[in-house]
């Protein structure tokens, strides 16, 4: 029988933690987030009894094989009695699977679109605003690159980031104030195309220098929409439909001063020519030192008095339309963001924003991962969504 302090995982889904309390019939189980999920106790299995430590100093034991296989028997039994369990049971399985084997692979990533963003910290004001430079990795492969910008003492180049991106991920290479500007009037990106335990096509080296007008970072019109980004930003295609993309003005004395002096290259032209469809995308946020920096978690708060500074004129349908558009319009912000938590806050009250909230998620964003938020926390009033 499970008790608190007991570490278990879930039968019928993915999932699990460490059982924080148990009331009646139903076990708090709380993850490696902090958040904490309600679930019967005939659903969870022990993996790890509360107390249960290696002898070993140092170390703990990460697994119970005899508490996993009464487990298993459990398990089976219930699959025995409901046909229906059997189903989910192999569909999580699939989708664990699929989670182990690494990073998921898109139909069109073989064929690159590798991409330069500014975002703006605030577009508003352009004339003072930092911004962020962002590499877009749109493919299948890993690249392991550098982003360079002209030095301004000599010919020569400066090293601004160095690192790896993985598939179908953006990276933070450096925050540019308007002071620096004159510093990244010419970069230079270079990298070469891999994958990780497989086999694939071997692509030419990128090696591209791109002259950047400065003046674009005034004009608003400049930043435009972009399905990678939540708002407006300043692109500069590197790669795009697998074809690298050069300056056309770059006459042969700045080719010439971005090899140093070496023979230029006639065959740095990519022999991809295949096209590209739009597919979605992940960020992996981070600065200069942490490409890979977990993504922060999202609150949102879908009291009305959050929402609006007056509730004159409105009634009950008009308040629960708008709590709804904002839950969609935030959706919407982060639905290319794999693995994304957001946190809706609805209340308990009746119930009625809770039901419509989770009726619209499941309908318009069936991939979805829907739970109660930490109940130490929220209470009973608050979902949690996990992008997927």
């Amino acid at each position: 029988m499970a008790k608190t302090g007991d570490r278990v995982r879930f039968l019928n889904s993915t999932g699990g933690g460490l059982i924080t309390r148990i009331e009646g019939k139903t076990a708090y189980v709380e993850d490696e987030d902090g958040f904490e999920t309600p679930i019967l106790l005939k659903d969870i299995v022990v993996v790890m009894p509360a107390g249960h430590e290696s002898a070993v100093k140092g170390s703990s034991i990460m697994f119970d094989q005899k508490a996993y296989d009464q487990g298993k028997i459990t398990e089976q039994e219930s699959k025995e009695a409901n046909p229906a369990n059997k189903e989910t049971k192999r569909e999580a399985s699939e989708g664990q699977l699929r989670e182990n084997e690494g990073y998921e692979e898109t139909r069109h990533g073989d064929i690159p679109t590798i991409l330069l963003a500014f975002e703006p910290t605030d577009i508003k004001r352009l004339s003072e605003t930092r911004f962020t430079g962002v590499l877009v990795n749109d493919s299948n492969y890993f690249i392991d690159f550098v982003f360079l910008r002209r030095s301004a003492g000599d010919r020569g180049w400066e090293i601004v980031y160095r690192g790896e991106v993985a598939p179908n991920e953006l990276i933070d290479l450096a925050v540019i104030s308007h002071e620096d500007f004159p510093e990244y009037g010419r970069v230079a990106f270079q990298g070469i195309f891999y994958k990780k335990e497989k086999a694939f096509p071997l692509l030419p080296p990128l090696s591209i220098v791109k002259r950047i007008d400065l003046t674009k970072f005034h004009k608003l019109h400049c930043f435009k929409p972009s399905k990678y980004f939540d708002g407006a930003v300043l692109e500069i295609p590197l790669i795009s439909g697998g074809e690298q993309i050069k300056d056309a003005e770059l006459d042969k004395e700045s080719l010439e001063g971005s090899l140093q002096g070496s023979k230029p290259d006639r065959d740095l032209k990519s022999s991809l020519t295949q096209g590209k469809e739009g597919i979605s995308r992940k960020r992996a946020g981070g600065n200069h030192i942490s490409p890979h920096k977990l993504l922060p978690l999202i609150e949102v708060d879908l009291h009305i008095g959050e929402l609006t500074d007056s509730l004159a004129g409105l009634e009950a349908k008009d308040m629960l339309t708008m709590q709804l558009e904002e839950v969609r319009r935030t959706m919407s912000s982060h639905s290319k963001r794999i693995g994304q938590k957001i946190v809706f806050i609805h209340g308990k009250g009746e119930g009625v924003l809770r039901k419509a909230v989770l009726e619209l998620l499941k309908k318009e964003y069936p991939k979805a991962e829907l739970q109660d938020a930490s109940f130490r926390e929220y209470g009973f009033g608050a979902t949690l969504v996990t992008v997927h």
